[in-house]
Formats: C-alpha cells, sequence, structure tokens
C-alpha cells in the first residue's frame, strides 16, 4: 500500500504515518520501500494475535521490539528510577526528525510490548520490577493438534478422551471469577494486578503444610 493511501485510510497526515511505519518496519513487522509498505510474517502473526488474545501478542512483540534501539535507551533511562512519561518519550525523540509525537509512540510500544510499564495513575514510565515473574514463552511453530498430543501423553490419556469431555466445562470455566473474554479487556495495571492475584493463589496451594 502507498503512504499516501494509507494515511488517508488512517485519517492521519503523511509525515506522521511515514515515522509511524519507519517504526514498524525496524522492528520487523512491516517493510518498506519507495513510499509503500507490506506486511511482513511477524507483523501478520502480531496482528492476527492482537484480534484474538491481546497477552499472546504482546508476548510476539516482546521479541521484535527488544531488539529496537529504543528498549536499550529506555532501559537507560529508567535505570534510575520511573520518569514521567512525557519525559521519557522527550529523551527517546531526542536527535530524531519527524513529528513531536514520535517519541510518545516510542513509550506506547514499548509499553505494548512489555519493555517498560506505564503506571495509569501517576502517569510515570518505569522498568519491569527486577523479581516480576518473566513472561511466558510466545508458542512455537507447533500446531495445536501436535501439542494436543503431547499434552495427552505427558497427562496418561493418549486418546485424548478426558480432554474432549472436558473441553466445553473447561471453556466456560471462570478464573477468580472472571471469563477469557473479560480477563483479556482488563487495562495494563488492571491485567497485571490479575497476574499478581493468580500467582497469590498458586504459591498458597503449593505452600508445604506443617
Amino acid at each position: 500500500m502507498q503512504r499516501t493511501a494509507l494515511a488517508q485510510h488512517v485519517g492521519l497526515g503523511v509525515a506522521t504515518v511515514g515515522d509511524c511505519m519507519t517504526f514498524l518496519a525496524d522492528v520487523g513487522l512491516v517493510e518498506a520501500g519507495r513510499g509503500q509498505y507490506a506486511i511482513t510474517e511477524q507483523g501478520r502473526a502480531f496482528a492476527e494475535a492482537w484480534q484474538r488474545d491481546r497477552a499472546q501478542a504482546r508476548l510476539v512483540l516482546r521479541p521484535l521490539v527488544g531488539a529496537h534501539w529504543a528498549a536499550a535507551a529506555a532501559a537507560d533511562h529508567l535505570a534510575g528510577g520511573p520518569l514521567p512519561q512525557e519525559e521519557l518519550a522527550r529523551l527517546l525523540r531526542t536527535g530524531l526528525p519527524g513529528v513531536a509525537m514520535r517519541g510518545q509512540y516510542m513509550v506506547e510500544w514499548l509499553d505494548i510490548a512489555l519493555i517498560v510499564e506505564r503506571d495509569p495513575e501517576r502517569l510515570q514510565a518505569r522498568l519491569p520490577a527486577p523479581d516480576a515473574p518473566a513472561p511466558p514463552k510466545a508458542p512455537g511453530p507447533k500446531g495445536e493438534e501436535e501439542r494436543a498430543e503431547e499434552h495427552n501423553e505427558q497427562t496418561g490419556d493418549p486418546g485424548g478422551t478426558a480432554d474432549t469431555a472436558g473441553h466445553s466445562a473447561a471453556s466456560a470455566a471462570l478464573l477468580l471469577g472472571m471469563s477469557r473474554p473479560e480477563i483479556q479487556e482488563l487495562p495494563d495495571a488492571r491485567y497485571a494486578a490479575f497476574l499478581e492475584g493468580i500467582l497469590q493463589t498458586l504459591r498458597g496451594a503449593l505452600a508445604p503444610t506443617a
């Protein structure tokens, strides 16, 4: 798609679109050339995951953005502690051409990719806590059937009969009183608190008894 057509489609200026697409090309989500763009395999995987499971999409994005220079720069700027989001955006944009919002876009993408955390109340950006559990790895190229077979073998149910029988009940199950769609729509801050609640529950269940 040509840059001008894309700008009209999303309702933004050509210069703004150019800055955004340059970043997306740098992290490998699109390919850029002669004023036009095409989506990459990684970009398609991220876009499709974003529609069905945003938590999973963020895991797909994390290694791509983590290899971008902005991730290392943000780590340096935040090494001494949290900064206002606007200040981090200004520092990241220093010396770069393009629109003034370019730094803010970087902060937003770093947050989506789990590189930094944004405090919605104090409007600050910070690095993830050192003792925070590492996010689960994104699934590899294995298909659903292959992963299901491995699961059945590990659980001693090679035929998958137990899984089949319980599939309907599992799909409707609640996790800490919330359904999967409700969990997926949580804001970042509440999503992090939700995960912490799960960890606390697991720690209590696995704690050795006296």
